[in-house]
This record gives C-alpha cells, structure tokens and sequence, in this order.
C-alpha cells in the first residue's frame, strides 16, 4: 500500500504560514521576474484568475480584488518541503520525494492498518508543524493514489481506495485527468469511445501497449490494481544550466561577473549535491531579442584539465569565458552557465604526472563548510569571488543577495518578495 501527499496550494500556503493575517484572502504567486502567475489558491482561483495569467496584464484586475501578490521565494518553499518530508520519514523510511509538493509514502502490507487513520494522522500533523494543508491519497498503486488525491481535496484531505466503490468512481474520473495520460493520448482514446478511467481500466492490454506505449500499458494494469510503475530512479545527470534573465539591462563587465558567479555557485552546488564533476563549463552572454537596439549574443567553452567540482577554479574559468566574449555598449539581459561532460566522482582519473588532486582532496572539507552553511541558512549566504564592487555596494548600504536594501541590476525582479523566515536570522518573525 502507498500514500501520494500533496500540498494543498502550496507556494500559497507557504507564504500564509507566516503570514495569518492572509488566512482567508486571495493569494497569487508570480513566476522568475515578475512574469505570470504559477500558483494561486482557492480563494484567488474563485475569483476568475488561473495560472498563466500574465501579470502585467492583471496587475490593476487583482489589486482591485485584493489579491495579496508575492514573487517566488523558492528558499522558503523549499525549506518548508524538507520539513514535510522529515515528517514523512516519520511513518515510514520509503518515501520518494515527486516534486517540491508531492511526495509517495510506500508501506508494507499490513493485515490489521487503518490506513485512512493512518493518512489522517500523517496530514494531521504535517498541518500542526509547518501549517501546510495536505490532501492524502491512499491505494495499492502510484496512479490511484495520485487520482484518490484529488478526490480527497473535496472529500476532507483523505480518499482510500479500499473504501470507494471502486467502479463507479473509476466511470466518474474522465480519462484526461489520469496521471500520464497526456492531451494526445486522451484525444486517442476518446476517438474510440473511452472517456472515462473506466474504460481505461477495461482497455485490453494487447492494445494498450500497441497505441498507447509502454507508460499507458503500464496505467491500464495500475488502474486495476497491479503496480507497475515504481520508485522513481534518478539518472545522473548529463547536464547543469543555471540562468537568470536581469530585471533591467546591464552594460558593466563587473555586475555581470558577479552574476556569474552567483550561477557557478548554484550550478557547482547542484553536481556537489549528486557526487558529480565536470569536465566542461560553457558560458553564455545575451542582450533581449525583443527589445530595440544592436543584438549580441555569444558562447565561449573551456575543457578542464582534469574532471572537477571545486568551486574556485570552475568559478575562475567561468569569469575568463565571460571576458573573452564580452563586448561593452550592448544592452545584456542574460548571462549563463553550463557544466558538461559530467561524471560520478567516486572513481576519478588521476594524472600520473600532476598532483593537483592532492591539493583538491585536501580543500574538500573546506567545499563541504561552505555546502553545509549554505544549506542551512540559505542560498548565498557564503559566496567566494564577489569583488571590488560588491563590497562597494556594502559600504553604501545597497543589497547584495541575502541582504536588504537595493537590488542589484543583475538581479531577478522580485518586487514581492516576502522574507526567508526559515533561513535567514534577520527574517525569523517577532512575536509581540
């Protein structure tokens, strides 16, 4: 037996937790740079708006309704997912994390569990330690689970399978809302007569693996009680952009360095995080194709000597590919990084003639202070190679990432932000 949990709204619960003033006002959450909406609760959903909306064409609509409006602030959000997913271990240690949101609880079969009891108590207490309403689906299969889920939202947070009349509610679930069952394959299976999960569930297999592939196969026999789709297993990667496009155009080499280098830490911390290394770094500089003036955009890569996940000199390389391909007079909007050529870094190939390693392995415990710092207290808060001008910018009190004040011009536009109540000590809220 598995339990699918999924949090209820939850970049918008996330910035209610902190926030119980908004317990019953509309609340939207807007994407990278202010751009469209990509979360909205019930409350804002009731009122007419959907996600994608665009939100400069919106902006006057949702503030006369008083939609409460935050930028993403993917630092608390995922905090308070690692905190839910603490509670999940809990109850069982085979928990697959799906997404930032949603998480599969995987049990043995007992003979004598209440699992709806079970569930009940798990949302229970997700809700009273991080504030996050969860709805619970419970069933012997990942596709179940994921449609007793949405059938929970309206039937007070829980849906067992073992306690629905399982027919009818597979004749009621249109065949478009099952999960895998993608816009083509729907469009497929009504053109022959099958509108519901029902149907689906009846479809003979033969068939199913013929028109619908070896993921509709496999939906056909979960929707009849057989797993077939388990554990997600993480590949390893093959590739790790990171990129943000500026809240307005920069012309100076050194904001853009200092962009840069923010990207390479995040980017270095992704391959760290998955015991990568690298063997290339790509990087790429932009203007906006859809603004007036000259366009420029170029690419310059570097092999390293040698398959590497130390920050310093992946960073150093980084900056000397920008200096190659920047260009001064144009209007950048966008500066990138890309690490190719990606390895697992248990079983390195040493040069027999170079003892570089040496030195590396002997900066690592260095490298893991600044991932454990880092991932404690937030994104940023140690950063190696800032510059002259970002400690200018200290001294006239001007924000840097994870400070106050004034942003940067590489920076994301993040006019609603809220606080990283979780992750930085000047956020933590007072109480009065």
């Amino acid at each position: 037996m598995l339990m699918h949990i999924d949090g209820n709204s939850f970049y918008a619960a996330c910035e209610r937790v902190y926030r119980p003033d908004l317990a019953k006002s509309p609340i939207a959450v807007l994407s990278n740079n202010d751009g469209i909406i990509i979360a909205l609760n019930a409350e804002c959903k009731a009122l007419g708006f959907k996600r994608g909306d665009v939100f400069f064409e919106n902006k006057n609509k949702l503030e006369k309704s008083g939609v409460v409006i935050f930028s993403s602030n993917y630092t608390l959000y995922a905090d308070l997912s690692n905190r839910m997913n603490l509670i999940y271990n809990r109850f069982t240690p085979d928990v697959e994390m799906y997404s930032i949101d949603e998480s599969f609880l995987f049990f043995p079969d007992w003979k004598n569990e209440d699992y709806s009891a079970l569930a009940l108590t798990i949302k229970k207490a997700v809700t009273m330690e991080t504030g996050i309403p969860v709805s619970v689906g419970v069933a012997p299969t990942k596709t179940l689970a994921k449609m007793c889920n949405k059938l929970a939202k309206k039937r007070g947070g829980v849906c067992d399978w073992n306690k629905l009349n399982q027919d009818e509610e597979l004749g009621n679930y249109p065949v478009g809302d099952i999960w895998g069952v993608g816009p083509s394959k729907a469009a497929f299976l009504k053109r022959n007569g099958i509108t519901t999960a029902l149907g689906l569930k009846n479809y003979p297999l033969h068939l199913a693996k013929k028109h619908l592939t070896i993921t509709g196969y496999r939906t056909v026999r979960e929707l009849g009680g057989v797993p077939a789709i388990g554990k997600v297993e993480r590949s390893d990667r093959q590739v790790v952009m990171v990129s943000r496009s500026s809240q307005s155009p920069v012309y100076d080499l050194d904001d853009i360095i200092l962009a840069l280098t923010s990207y390479t830490q995040e980017a270095v911390k992704r391959i760290r995080v998955e015991k990568l290394s690298c063997k290339f770094v790509s990087v790429y500089l932009m203007t906006n194709a859809f603004s007036e003036g000259d366009q420029y955009f170029n690419q310059c890569s570097a092999e390293l000597p040698y398959l590497s996940a130390y920050l310093p000199e992946i960073q150093e390389t980084a900056i000397e590919l920008l200096k190659r391909i920047y260009r001064p007079g144009y209007k950048y909007r966008k500066v990138m990084i890309g690490l190719t050529g990606l390895e697992k870094n248990d079983k390195p190939q040493y040069d027999l003639f170079d003892n570089h390693h040496e030195q590396v392995k002997r900066l690592e415990p260095l490298m893991q202070a600044l991932d454990n710092i880092n991932e404690r207290y937030g994104r940023g808060t140690l950063q190696l190679g800032c510059g002259v001008k970002r400690r200018k910018n200290e001294e006239l009190g001007m924000r840097n990432e994870g400070a106050a004040g004034v942003a940067l011009p590489w920076e994301m536009k993040r006019e609603y932000l809220s606080p990283r109540y979780t992750t930085r000590l000047q956020d933590i809220p007072r109480v009065y």
